[in-house]
């Protein structure tokens, strides 16, 4: 792991790899960690980027709530800060909303945009979804992340792959809890859809077929997006970059292929 120093604090980042760059944002409680994968595949023919946001992995701990956008920011002050040209952005889950902010705050920054498992929303408008947050709290409350851990690792994952649920539980657990508690929180309520849906910017989404939300949850915003493509991925839950890596290794080469000159023919100025 390598540090840099931004504006917000200490960001940890991952840099393997030559060519054009590419940057991987992960998910709620996560880190690099998760995009091992993606950033063997992806190295061999990119530079590849993977940061820790703030919060999460060795990057600083959240002493203060937090909002999307400031995840945005940072995101965006790490770009500068490497001297990153527009670029393809891929985000899973909670990353994937970070991606979508960035976008909607710093559009000039992102060449085209890979989102995995993700919305550019998160309304808190039905039960089901009330009572999925009501129950994280009351867990990460009243037992903490060791309990918390071990029920979000067996959502992710079937029985079957009882060695993806372990590795899950053990990364999970070992978050701040403070700052998990504020990263959720970021994400309740927060939408970027009226900002982005204005954009011509690339986009692939990416949804297992066994995701949290419904494939026809994605079809539905994606349908409001001006250039966007959805791909839907067989027998693959919330993790896809872990439980399918070959299929979300070819997606992303083969979008990030098609639009390997989004970057230079960009309309917007990356100037930081």
């Amino acid at each position: 792991m390598e540090y840099i120093n931004l504006p917000s604090g200490r960001m940890a980042y991952l840099k393997k790899g030559s060519g054009r760059p590419i940057l991987l944002v992960h998910g709620l409680g996560s880190s690099v960690l998760d995009w091992h994968a993606q950033i063997e595949y992806l190295s061999k023919i990119y530079l590849v980027y993977a940061i820790d946001l703030r919060g999460h992995g060795h990057s600083d701990k959240l002493k203060t709530p937090v909002a999307m956008a400031d995840f945005a920011t940072d995101v965006a002050n790490f770009m500068c800060a490497m001297s990153m040209e527009p670029c393809p952005v891929i985000g899973i889950s909670m990353g994937g909303m970070v991606t979508f902010q960035l976008m909607a705050q710093h559009p000039e920054r992102v060449g085209s945009a890979v989102i995995i498992n993700s919305a550019p929303y998160f309304p808190v408008d039905s039960l089901k979804i009330r009572l999925r947050i009501l129950s994280r709290l009351f867990l990460l409350r009243f037992f903490g992340l060791k309990l918390l851990s071990r029920v979000i690792a067996n959502n992710l994952f079937p029985a079957s792959q009882e060695q993806f649920r372990r590795v899950a539980h053990q990364r999970i657990a070992v978050n701040d809890k403070a700052s998990y508690l504020f990263s959720l929180k970021a994400v309740i309520g927060w939408s970027a859809l009226s900002e982005v849906k204005q954009l011509n910017t690339p986009i692939l989404v990416i949804t297992g077929d066994r995701d949290y939300t419904p494939v026809s949850h994605k079809q539905k915003y994606v349908g409001q997006l001006r250039n966007a493509q959805l791909a839907v991925i067989k027998d693959s839950g919330h993790a896809s970059p872990i439980d399918q890596p070959e299929q979300v290794n070819q997606l992303l080469r083969s979008f990030i292929e098609e639009h390997h000159r989004v970057s230079q023919d960009a309309q917007y100025s990356a100037a930081c």
